[in-house]
């Protein structure tokens, strides 16, 4: 594991800016006391940090490799303690016989590095903590980081199931719904079988065109709800009308793709196949810069829907709309005595 000072020369630079300024400090301290000239202060000043910045870097990697989470409070203790009292006295004893073998003829200097080595150790104690804890912090914040990121990945994936698994809920309820149809038509008019079953077929090719994608435009989502619709109107005839209200500028919109399928066949189902009068569906798209509304309204008899409840449909639809935008107020159902209105806004990201 490399040392998080080396590891960018961003840190390292500051890291080496601190010691110059250590040095600086200790120099000033050594001439303010008046028994040491400028030249043995100022190389008793590099030495001695010089030294220390080096052994600072070294002290990662015990730091390191000793840390646990199930590490006691007191075994850490002790190998700090340990580790400090290895490490002090490697750098007073190698700083000192440097400098006495570079100044053994400066008989006051000799006779005052003696006599500082108590405070020298002091010295090495609150740099020796001081490193530790800088350590530790560097420690807390990888970890607390990689944790962050380990979450969000842990919730990408967890959306991007629970997406798939709604979806995969979706395209089988339109298709068994269709081979019904399809199974019925064979009986009494093959012809229109045959071309509901094209009709299905362009609808699934797209379907599976579209499965890794998250949004579309409006004018593909249209484009595709037409083929369902297409499909419907064969085996409704002129029991089922439909208009399409569609601002041009939206048709460039970006939306959930396969979102508004269930709302039109939540239509059919509760707005067509249960009345045998003309039943007609209104689809309603509307826009501005910030979002794309969709309304979609048909006939209903509230004594058929009362007992039924709010479908698998729109449930799905709620739970995407939360899924992929993080809001509940997205998705608005309106009941009337012979109205059904769903309104969906889709904001742009």
């Amino acid at each position: 594991m490399q040392n998080p000072i080396l590891s960018s020369s961003r840190t390292f630079y500051y890291y080496a800016g601190i010691w110059i300024i250590i040095m600086f400090l200790h120099s000033f301290l050594l001439l303010f006391s008046g028994r040491v000239e400028v030249i043995t202060a100022l190389t008793d000043s590099v030495l001695a940090n010089l030294l220390f910045a080096a052994i600072g870097l070294g002290l990662w990697f015990p730091i390191f490799f000793s840390r646990s989470e199930d590490e006691q409070l007191l075994s850490t203790l002790i190998n700090n303690i340990v580790g400090g009292i290895v490490a002090i006295s490697f750098w007073l004893g190698i700083s000192y016989f440097i400098l006495v073998s570079l100044f053994h003829n400066n008989i006051p200097y000799i006779e005052f590095l003696r006599n500082s080595v108590p405070w020298r150790a002091g010295i090495g104690l609150l740099y020796y903590e001081v490193m530790i804890l800088v350590y530790f912090l560097m420690i807390y914040y990888r970890n607390n980081k990689e944790n962050q990121l380990k979450e969000a990945e842990l919730k990408a994936l967890v959306k991007e199931s629970e997406l798939k698994s709604l979806k995969s809920q979706i395209n089988p309820h339109f298709l068994f719904n269709s081979l019904n149809s399809i199974s019925s038509l064979t009986m009494i008019e093959p012809s229109k079988a045959q071309e509901m079953i094209i009709k299905l077929s362009e609808f699934l090719r797209y379907t599976t065109s579209h499965k890794e994608e998250k949004l579309t435009t409006l004018d593909e989502e249209i484009g595709n709800i037409n083929r369902y619709l297409d499909i419907e109107k064969i085996r409704f005839g002129k029991r089922l009308s439909v208009k399409q209200h569609v601002e041009s500028a939206c048709r460039s919109m970006k939306l959930p793709g396969l979102i508004l399928q269930p709302l039109l066949e939540n239509a059919v189902k509760y707005g067509v196949h249960e009345s045998t009068d003309e039943s007609v569906i209104e689809m309603n798209c509307s826009c501005n810069s910030s979002a794309l509304s969709v309304i979609i309204r048909n006939q209903w008899d509230p004594d058929f829907m009362s007992n039924r409840g709010e479908g698998i449909g729109l449930k799905n639809i709620r739970s995407r709309l939360r899924l992929l935008y993080n809001r509940d107020d997205l998705f608005v159902v309106r009941k009337d005595n012979n109205s059904f209105e769903v309104s969906i806004v889709f904001p742009q990201i």
